[in-house]
């Protein structure tokens, strides 16, 4: 009988405990790189640490999403962020013909969000890090191409319910980077946000600003006049005093959270009542995130925020340029 129940306990053991086990450490443990063995490497340089680091190029997206993206968004809408960060990344690597990083010469792409894009080290990801890898290793190889080329896929948090074309916030026009609709971004903080003034503080902005100007503080609801918007609503031309000026001005003196605002004079305030955050070009974060939850794919909401475009992968670009130079 003690045989018996010997062979019971190891059958049970057997068919039953360590098919847990294995579960339970396929879903805890993580390998420590992502990559495969024929991934591109990237240079990045590591603004904190003040150095260089060679790196696989999916590696560095997997960081590049946990800083750029609440992890807690839908998957989808995590897929389309990790496409545009790495057709982002590859238009600037050197060995893929970009310039590289301007401000640090050596390397690629840097870790300073206001210059190239936040990275964040996996080590402090708490939450949701299954689900980062899950968008990185389901797109793995994945870019944005407009007429077969890597398309620059800038992005922003909130766009408050339109996108902006190019040439109304920058100088040039692009194709892909034209004005949609963002329907779904009410969830987002940053949708309205409001930044009170004292109105001795704002005339001392202007003057810093715009040496030279004018501005009567008796009258100062008629010394302050919208002259232009643009298509998704952003001010481009603003006059106060005698002075037109540029909305993104206005914005980064102040540090207001976009260009699309309106201004409300009080006695001793002014009060600024903004629509979104960010410049609103290409792809608006929390809009991906609308449209994932709203049952979008990466693939649509890819094609939504930059028109015309298509995915292809990373290495039909590299074979397709080797035949090129191997016929010249």
């Amino acid at each position: 009988m003690r045989r018996v129940g010997a062979l019971l306990l190891f059958i049970i053991v057997l068919l039953f405990v360590l098919p847990l086990v294995f579960i339970r450490h396929g879903k805890d443990e993580y390998p420590k790189d992502i990559h495969t063995d024929d991934d591109l490497r990237i240079q990045v340089y590591d603004c904190e640490a003040g150095e260089t680091r060679d790196m696989a190029l999916e590696d560095y997206i997997l960081g590049v999403v946990a800083g750029e993206m609440p992890a807690d968004f839908h998957i989808e809408a995590l897929k389309a962020q990790v496409l545009a960060a790495r057709t982002y990344t590859l238009l600037r690597m050197r060995q893929m013909g970009g310039r590289g990083c301007s401000v640090h010469p050596g390397a690629d792409i840097c870790t300073d969000s206001t210059h190239c894009q936040a990275y964040r080290d996996l080590k402090t990801v708490r939450k949701n890090l299954d689900k980062l890898k899950q968008a990185v290793q389901e797109t793995a190889g994945q870019i944005i191409v407009y007429d077969g080329k890597p398309i620059d896929a800038v992005f922003h948090s909130t766009s408050g319910g339109k996108t902006e074309n190019s040439e109304e916030v920058w100088s040039s026009q692009v194709p892909y980077l034209r004005s949609v609709m963002s329907q779904f971004e009410e969830h987002s903080p940053k949708y309205i946000t409001k930044k009170e003034v004292e109105i001795t503080a704002f005339i001392s902005s202007m003057k810093e600003l715009t040496p030279g100007i004018q501005i009567n503080r008796k009258n100062l609801k008629n010394e302050i006049k919208v002259l232009e918007r643009s298509e998704g609503g952003r001010i481009t031309q603003i006059k106060i005093g005698n002075k037109v000026l540029k909305g993104t001005d206005i914005r980064n003196k102040l540090g207001l959270n976009s260009a699309n605002f309106n201004c409300q004079v009080n006695k001793n305030t002014i009060l600024f009542t903004v629509i979104g955050y960010g410049h609103g070009i290409g792809m608006s974060q929390y809009g991906a995130d609308g449209m994932a939850k709203n049952g979008y794919a990466y693939d649509a909401i890819v094609r939504h925020y930059y028109q015309g475009v298509e995915i292809a992968e990373v290495h039909d670009l590299l074979n397709a340029a080797a035949v090129l130079n191997e016929g010249k």
